[in-house]
């Protein structure tokens, strides 16, 4: 299906992006989802734009999320409103995307680029070092072209793509820099490959991806991190052994963490416990990872309704740690393990974090005691739930929400409503966070282990709804719906 939209051609609205006319943005859009065009790979095309005129690279992960929640409402039943193309209830995610593209896309796309040469693994056989060697030095060093050429090289000889992702997410396992935006760009640029399928856009995401990887001179790591990287590295915590282990994951073995990552508990204890979850206790790298997502959630779902910059903040732990989730959804080698250390870690720093500001007094959603409208049909709720955060409702949204659940409708299609929701909030106020986090809560929630049914996880549901309906809106955005 992708590889259609990938040779329809958009340089009509690309040109409306470059000179940020929203009337005519407004417009090309409604053409192309009136003719039945996936939102996604579309969403996904502009952002391998963006990524070339994109230095701060909050533009191109908010694309990169738009183009994931518009793959969500794929599963979204046709709407009651038959004689309207069903993909142009996307108008308002799909134009709210162009809009936020419109500095990065003007910036890059006249931008001539020198790729750097490739570095093959060749190169190394009489050095006595190996790739990954080279590309962690290169990373500490802050050799951000030695960086790019090591991707190139992978990518150059027809590597598995996965052997890309492992290189890049094993290099910055245990570095910690700006709230973890370096690992959480490398997997929604990874994503944003997947929306286009990878092929010759390579090269532009690894080029804009290898300077965040980096350490930079003047670059301030948390305390907190060195005691992940002194833990990890003792040969005594090996994580070797789960390439021969045999028996099957006990996953309900990862669920303390989930308490313990909420606590004053230090680092150490905190990288013990994921430890011990792994190996001692024998629950799958998957189950940690969720596990550790949903503490974020729990911790973000805590912050005071009306601290929407403290929310905004917080919501970084939820991102890091569902960045992490998709990680073990991707790859299974044993050198991104290290990762679950850094974000157990790092969720735990963070509560103390906002525990000492005194930011986590908030109680759950309180859901509605009833709700008019939503029948028991899945695209009628959907539309309810769709009006009911328009007008900014969390309490009754929370209900219809549970109510479609309850009656076994597709999740998937739920959490891509709520993006629509999300994209009614204005990108250039909140940094795009609000899509980012629905598609982050979205996907812990969806991707939830089997193993761990029992585990009330309503919780990615309670900041998705927050995140979607207490943003400040875009009024060119709500006005088309």
């Amino acid at each position: 299906m992708a590889a259609v939209e990938l040779r329809v051609d958009i340089t009509t609205l690309i040109d409306a992006v470059i000179n940020g006319d929203s009337e005519r943005i407004i417009s090309v859009s409604r053409d192309l989802l009136q003719q039945e065009r996936y939102a996604d790979v579309l969403i996904g095309r502009i952002g391998i734009l963006a990524a070339q005129g994109d230095p701060a690279g909050h533009i191109t992960a908010t694309l990169a999320a738009a183009a994931m929640i518009a793959r969500l409402l794929r599963a979204r039943p046709a709407p009651l409103d038959t004689a309207a193309p069903s993909q142009t209830r996307l108008i308002a995610l799909f134009v709210q995307a162009m809009l936020t593209a419109i500095p990065a896309v003007r910036a890059g796309h006249d931008l001539h680029i020198e790729y750097p040469r490739p570095f093959f693994p060749s190169e190394l056989l009489d050095t006595g070092k190996s790739v990954n060697e080279v590309m962690n030095e290169a990373v500490q060093k802050n050799d951000s072209e030695l960086v790019e050429r090591i991707l190139r090289g992978f990518y150059s000889t027809g590597a598995d793509y996965r052997t890309l992702q492992i290189r890049t997410y094993e290099a910055v396992a245990t570095t910690f820099l700006d709230n973890g935006h370096p690992l959480i760009y490398a997997v929604h640029g990874f994503q944003l490959l997947d929306a286009v399928e990878w092929g010759e856009r390579v090269p532009t995401i690894i080029h804009w991806l290898a300077p965040y990887l980096t350490v930079k001179p003047a670059s301030v790591q948390p305390s907190w991190s060195d005691d992940v990287r002194h833990y990890t590295a003792d040969s005594a915590h090996s994580l070797a052994s789960i390439r021969t282990r045999l028996a099957a994951p006990k996953d309900t073995n990862a669920l303390p963490l989930r308490q313990l990552l909420l606590s004053d508990a230090d680092t150490t204890s905190i990288c013990q416990a994921v430890y011990d979850a792994l190996i001692t206790n024998g629950a799958s790298p998957r189950a940690v990872a969720s596990v550790i997502s949903l503490a974020a959630a729990d911790l973000l779902q805590k912050v005071e309704e009306d601290s929407r910059e403290t929310f905004i903040n917080v919501s970084h732990g939820l991102l890091f740690a569902s960045a992490v989730g998709t990680i073990f959804r991707q790859v299974q080698d044993i050198e991104a393990l290290n990762v679950l250390f850094t974000s157990a870690a790092y969720i735990n720093a963070l509560y103390k974090e906002t525990t000492a500001q005194n930011a986590t007094k908030a109680q759950p959603i309180v859901p509605a005691t009833s709700v008019a409208g939503g029948g028991l049909i899945a695209v009628s709720q959907l539309e309810t739930l769709e009006a009911q955060l328009k007008a900014q409702d969390v309490r009754d949204a929370l209900t219809t929400a549970q109510r479609y659940l309850s009656l076994g409708h597709d999740a998937r299609a739920l959490f891509g409503t709520i993006g629509l929701g999300a994209a009614l909030n204005d990108t250039n106020i909140d940094g795009g966070h609000s899509l980012q986090i629905v598609q982050a809560a979205g996907e812990d929630f969806t991707s939830w282990p089997k193993t761990l049914a029992h585990v009330d996880i309503e919780a990615f549901l309670h900041v998705a709804l927050r995140a979607a309906a207490f943003g400040q809106r875009n009024s060119v955005v709500a006005a088309l719906v």
